[in-house]
């Protein structure tokens, strides 16, 4: 045996560890300042008003803190939607301007649970109830702030509801009496892409979104499709056994909606990117669809069940 090759190759293969253990700085020159927006028409039986959520993007370096996010959120801002025929102008609302209870059942109507809401969120809403989301409209968002103009436009796509649901005992080792696996039967539309997302809730739970909870119909176009329809994991949810299962007994709430294509493809990139990690990931692009700007205006006919999971 070449004892001398070997202390080589260990050198060589020494060095090339190290060179991947090299920290990557980036570099705050290249570093501008962009509007971000989160902006949702839903048209549902829940009947959400519409909101948009506007703020400012951060550089790698910011320390986040209270004050930092705080004063991200921009404020004074002009922001509308016209639907072809009128606009309507949304209000600027702060969490800080809102007495108890109202400011609790607020945080609520928007999926948050107040318990963890700490800083003054701003958000732009039609508190009046104005806009009334249904399909076969183009609706369009226009945000005027002291330096620029944001557009963005959307649609709501057909709704096309859970036909049925059901509830088997789960394969393998996790095949027990405490929690179930949920199955569903939808009618996809044929001969038009549609797209889907979900968000699941227990007894006392805050609806959530999955780490994967999107979906087109490239491959069950004009379909009664079967499919399984697991529990929302949330990003800092840790994996186990019972992962993706619903718990017997539990009241379950689902919210299913059909998205446009845009829609769609923004959380798509969104949520593929929150499973790249590590160095040798690669960079995923967000799609956005605010022009000038980052982030949604996302359209969504979405039908809430609610469902008992038998013991």
């Amino acid at each position: 045996m070449n004892y001398k090759n070997i202390s080589g190759l260990m050198l060589l293969l020494g060095t090339l560890l190290t060179s991947c253990e090299e920290e990557f700085i980036p570099g705050d020159t290249i570093y501008e300042k962009q509007l971000v927006i989160e902006c949702y028409l839903e048209k549902s039986s829940n009947n959400i008003p519409v909101y948009a959520i506007i703020s400012y993007s951060l550089p790698f370096y910011s320390s986040f803190g209270i004050d930092v996010v705080n004063n991200s959120f921009v404020r004074s801002a002009d922001v509308s939607i016209y639907d072809g025929v009128s606009r309507y102008t949304l209000q600027e609302l702060c969490l800080s301007s809102l007495q108890e209870p109202l400011r609790t059942e607020v945080i609520k109507q928007f999926g948050f649970n107040p318990d963890s809401i700490k800083t003054d969120i701003c958000i732009y809403v039609d508190l009046s109830g104005q806009i009334k989301p249904k399909e076969d409209v183009n609706y369009e968002l226009r945000v005027i702030t002291q330096s620029d103009t944001f557009f963005s436009q959307t649609q709501i796509p057909d709704l096309i509801p859970i036909d049925s649901f059901w509830f088997e005992k789960p394969p393998g080792k996790n095949s027990n009496d405490t929690f179930a696996q949920m199955f569903c039967i939808i009618s996809d539309l044929q001969g038009q892409s549609d797209y889907y997302r979900y968000l699941t809730a227990g007894k006392e739970e805050q609806l959530t979104a999955g780490i994967a909870s999107v979906t087109d119909d490239v491959f069950f176009d004009g379909q009664k499709f079967k499919f399984t329809l697991s529990k929302a994991q949330g990003a800092d949810e840790s994996f186990g056994d019972n992962t993706g299962l619903f718990k017997r007994g539990d009241t379950v709430q689902i919210k299913w909606c059909n998205i446009p294509e845009s829609h769609f493809s923004f959380w798509s990139t969104l949520e593929t990117s929150r499973t790249r990690q590590g160095p040798f990931s690669s960079y995923v692009r967000i799609n956005g669809n605010i022009q000038n700007g980052l982030g949604i205006f996302g359209g969504q006919n979405c039908a809430y069940y609610k469902i008992v999971v038998p013991k």
